[in-house]
């Protein structure tokens, strides 16, 4: 798999590498990075609909499985885990939810493998459709949108100019099977969430709009807009919030990447903001190529962002897996305390 990040593993140091930036305006010619260990951050600024599946998040008792993380013996660690998936539902991606579903249950048994039991766990799924309406079609060129930025906007129906009426849309989380997220605990049974999950995320479908926004959409989750379809999913103390992209295309949301990451940091005031927050995703390899928003998003919660090549499914489960799964663990037990 071409999946040069994705060898941020647990407990293990890379060599440095070095990473051309072009086009940033708030950035330098070029930054060197060093891989680091999963969890690591770089430079930042109600009830649930979703049902309960499992128990209520407790903290780790320090017995069991000797190959889990003892969260107790370590400076920090979280007591909840809340895995966002933003799940690009534009045309040309029911292979890629297909795959990202069939590897799924493999993650989720090493996640619960790798975490003490007691943590409690929310998944939910938001689209990149910010136009419920849209039919309009758009192309790229040097992974960039063709599209002025006039028609980007056209498409760009942000919560507070009032709900375009789709699933999942606008950051909205996704509504499957009667749950808007699935509540599980780590000690439980990670198989109905499995089932969930893979056929939420192939029912996201390819209706969306092509001018797709993973950016703005993980932003806009946290939005109080949202708060009808979001409340309850996002925590803050002692949550790790997890972000993770499953897109083909580069990202076109119109405004600032600081902007929609301060939406997320803002409602991770009380864990640490950005230090709460782990960003991976299955995306365009060609982001890092021309520094495109989606990777400069990324790029503001880690220094070496944890990723794989979209393109590369046969290979998924070099991400989507216990090295995922592993990380996953490694920064919930980095997560601060007080």
């Amino acid at each position: 798999m071409a999946c040069t990040r994705p060898a941020v593993l647990v407990a293990s140091l890379l060599p440095a590498c070095t990473v051309e930036t072009r086009g940033d305006p708030a950035g330098s010619a070029s930054v060197s990075v060093s891989s680091t260990v999963a969890g690591d951050s770089g430079d930042s600024a109600g009830s649930s609909s979703g049902g309960s599946e499992g128990s209520t998040a407790g903290s780790a008792d320090g017995s069991g499985d000797t190959d889990k993380l003892d969260l107790g013996a370590m400076a920090g660690g979280c007591a909840y885990i809340d895995l966002l998936f933003v799940i690009d539902n534009s045309q040309s991606m029911q292979t890629y939810q297909q795959a990202l579903a069939d590897n799924f249950p493999a993650f989720v048994d090493a996640m619960f493998a790798a975490i003490p039991p007691g943590i409690g766990i929310h998944v939910g799924i938001t689209t990149t459709d910010f136009d419920d309406a849209c039919g309009a079609a758009e192309a790229t060129a040097n992974c960039q949108s063709t599209a002025t930025v006039d028609e980007v906007l056209m498409h760009y129906r942000t919560p507070d100019m009032g709900d375009d009426g789709g699933n999942g849309t606008q950051g909205k989380l996704f509504e499957f099977g009667g749950k808007r997220y699935f509540e599980i605990g780590s000690d439980d049974d990670p198989a109905p969430l499995a089932q969930w999950f893979a056929d939420a995320a192939t029912a996201a479908g390819e209706d969306g709009c092509s001018f797709e926004m993973p950016v703005a959409a993980s932003g806009f989750v946290a939005a109080p807009d949202n708060g009808a379809t979001n409340d309850g999913f996002l925590r803050d103390e002692g949550a790790l919030l997890v972000v993770f992209f499953l897109t083909d295309e580069p990202d076109k949301s119109p405004e600032s990447k600081d902007l929609y990451a301060q939406m997320l940091i803002d409602a991770k005031a009380g864990c640490g903001g950005a230090d709460c927050i782990f960003v991976s995703g299955l995306v365009p390899s060609c982001i890092t190529d021309v520094n495109q928003k989606l990777w400069q998003f990324m790029k503001i919660f880690a220094d070496t962002p944890f990723y794989g090549d979209i393109g590369d499914v046969a290979h998924y489960d070099d991400l989507v897996g216990t090295v995922l799964a592993d990380a996953v663990a490694q920064a919930c037990a980095n997560i601060p305390v007080g």
